[in-house]
């Protein structure tokens, strides 16, 4: 059985990537033989981050970031994490719902995985779900956090890119100046922008990270606009936009 799912993760098959998540998910002792075998076979997929508050919109902001990089023919993974209980030890896996416009499209593989207990926005199993999709064959894998904290910035660890998502009057200026998840983006997201105070966070968050214009190392700073989608596709180094979702 575990030759034919490391046979069939390097061939396409997705009921044996799923097959091949559970297990890993599971702690099952076919796990670090899958592991070994497609090793070799990783290294190639762009790892993209996307955390934030509770209720900030990240997962309708990984539906739009699906349909951008789907029209530039990438193939893309999703590993959505939601909490889990700590009274039922359930979880509401919510990309069910929110999703479900990617759902028949042989290009996305999308999972969902509950916390477990584990702390720091992922679950314990992420990294190793990462290395089955690249070996799958995604060119992009999203990793959505569950709503964080300050503090729980476990995303940077494993992804390329991290998005942190903000919303209006998430709080005053001392917010921004706190150390934690403010420190690991390398694009910032000021989502539901049509609501009052959008214009006034974006300024806290560019006069407080001193994104101006250019920042340190020669990043470019994107001018923010509501057309989120394109402003992050041309966004080099450190960024800040805005979006309305």
């Amino acid at each position: 059985m575990q030759q034919k799912i490391i046979e069939g993760i390097l061939n396409g098959d997705r009921r044996m990537v799923a097959r091949a998540i559970s297990l890993i998910e599971d702690e099952a002792s076919e796990k670090e033989g899958i592991l070994s075998a497609i090793f070799p076979y990783t290294g190639k997929a762009y790892c993209l981050g996307i955390t934030g508050a509770p209720g900030a919109g990240k997962r309708s902001l990984v539906d739009q970031l699906l349909v951008l990089l789907r029209r530039q023919g990438l193939k893309v993974g999703v590993i959505a994490i939601d909490p889990t209980s700590p009274f039922t030890g359930g979880a509401i896996l919510g990309d069910r719902i929110r999703m479900q416009e990617h759902a028949l499209d042989k290009g996305v593989f999308i999972r969902s995985m509950g916390t477990r207990g584990s702390l720091g926005g992922l679950s314990r199993a992420t990294k190793d779900v990462v290395q089955v999709l690249d070996a799958f064959g995604k060119d992009i894998v999203i990793i959505e956090t569950v709503g964080v904290g300050q503090s729980e910035v476990d995303i940077i660890k494993y992804a390329d890119t991290t998005m942190v998502v903000l919303t209006p009057a998430g709080g005053d200026s001392v917010q921004t100046i706190k150390a934690g998840i403010m420190e690991i983006a390398d694009v910032f997201v000021v989502n539901k922008a049509d609501l009052p105070g959008a214009d006034r966070t974006v300024s806290e968050i560019s006069m407080t990270l001193d994104l101006g214009g250019r920042v340190p190392g020669g990043r470019r700073l994107c001018e923010p606009s509501l057309s989120m989608a394109t402003e992050w596709a041309n966004c080099t180094g450190r960024c800040l936009v805005t979006a309305n979702m």
